[in-house]
């Protein structure tokens, strides 16, 4: 209609009481009685008694929210804080400022409390599933940063790094840990398995598989994990004792992997073995080799290898294989928080604050999969945080009331959006 006649158009700002991001609404509406704003403000109560003082419930899923909807920096809450329609929805007066959310987040005990919160969210949900095993994948993961409190990694960047372990039936992040680059990744893998124990006995579960990389080749974790009858399958490092393992290996015990179980595009070969530490821990072995493809003067070995290590006696070998390949499914659940979530930005050269954002956009993170588990139906569960977006955060609604009854209208979403909506009312209204 206004093709050609835009010389003619006058804008004009309206106050209506409609939002594009209904979706955020409901998304706060469920945390809250998931019980999430109660655990935040246990864990924070206020300090001065007065009704006045700004919970902390209310800053941290201000600050969750701006995430999920798509926001890049801290400042872009204020997106949120002039959509009447959004704060109508929320029963809100009004949304906290980037000011405040900044003044947050650089408190660094702040900080600890939203890991502690992060965890009891994944407590819950760990205690609501029907799973009564999990698997349990740690791994950390690198993203560069110029500021000033980023120090280089191993691999020679300027970055910071985040340690990370994920309930993998769940998707949920139950363990969480903010470092500067420099440190080491195997450094607190092993206090972060003890915890995973502890949240899992705390409900009556159990974690019964481990799966890691090279970082959790320890030998206080296999002895762990063998004292709490956890299986273990974790890639072993190329120490000198591992590979005076594979050097024992005979030539006519390598059998290669067929097409079907390997698409590498090259030939492998496997061995299975054990491999003994040097604390006289017996692990059992599997070993990949393949051509070395680059042989130059300072390699001279005609084949490369990769070993996996773990303490099932009965796996089979292609099945062993199988199991710890799974736990790059954690890769993508770093991607999805790094890329979906914009945990890789660090909004200050101050390490507290940009600890304090990267573990607002793991509880948000946490948040969106409860969602998807528990409230938003089978369909959404393999979901990004993008697509969800589009199918549910980012939908045109507003709340209108008639009498005494209540009435959140979609507009012009289509169906599989109102059936989103619809089966997330019907688990609200359940409890």
């Amino acid at each position: 209609m206004l093709l050609g006649k835009m010389n003619q158009v006058t804008l004009k700002v309206s106050s209506e009481d409609v939002t594009g991001r209904m979706g955020l609404s409901w998304v706060r509406h469920c945390m809250k009685q998931f019980g999430v704003e109660k655990i935040i403000d246990r864990l924070s109560p206020r300090e001065s008694g007065s009704n006045r003082e700004i919970a902390a419930s209310r800053k941290v899923m201000a600050g969750a929210m701006s995430l999920i909807a798509g926001a890049e920096r801290i400042e872009d809450i204020e997106v949120l804080r002039q959509d009447r329609g959004l704060l109508n929805s929320l029963g809100w007066e009004r949304m906290i400022s980037p000011d405040t959310l900044r003044e947050y987040l650089q408190e660094k005990r702040n900080g600890g409390k939203m890991r502690k919160s992060n965890e009891a969210l994944a407590l819950k949900a760990m205690a609501a599933s029907s799973e009564q095993e999990f698997t349990y994948d740690i791994d950390a993961t690198y993203f560069d940063s110029q500021k000033d409190s980023a120090t280089y990694s191993y691999q020679m960047r300027k970055q910071y790094s985040g340690l990370l372990g994920f309930i993998a039936e769940l998707k949920v992040c139950s363990t969480v840990d903010f470092r500067a680059g420099h440190v080491q990744a195997c450094n607190g893998i092993l206090n972060q398995l003890r915890k995973a124990i502890r949240q899992a006995k705390s409900v009556s579960k159990r974690i019964a598989v481990v799966r890691s990389d090279s970082a959790g080749h320890s030998n206080k974790i296999f002895r762990l994990c063998d004292e709490e009858n956890i299986r273990y399958f974790i890639s072993l490092k190329k120490n000198e004792a591992v590979m005076a393992a594979v050097g024992a290996i005979k030539e006519g015990q390598w059998q290669e992997l067929k097409s079907a179980e390997v698409e590498l595009g090259r030939k492998v070969w496997w061995a299975e073995t054990v491999y003994v530490t040097n604390e006289y821990v017996a692990v059992r072995m599997l070993v990949l080799r393949w051509t070395n493809p680059d042989r130059d003067l300072f390699e001279q070995t005609p084949y490369c290898y990769h070993a996996i290590g773990t303490n099932d006696n009965a796996i089979e070998p292609m099945a062993w294989l199988k199991k710890h390949n799974l736990r790059m499914s954690s890769e993508n659940e770093n991607k999805e928080l790094k890329s979906g979530f914009n945990a890789a930005y660090a909004p200050s050269h101050d390490f507290n604050m940009d600890r304090g954002y990267f573990l607002l956009n793991v509880l948000a993170y946490n948040m969106v999969q409860v969602m998807k588990l528990f409230y938003l139906g089978a369909e959404s569960k393999r979901w990004t945080v993008k697509t969800l977006r589009y199918h549910f955060i980012q939908v045109c609604g507003k709340i209108v009331r008639t009498g005494r009854r209540y009435f959140c209208k979609i507009i012009n979403a289509p169906p599989a959006s109102f059936k989103l909506f619809r089966h997330c009312l019907a688990r609200l209204v359940v409890v």
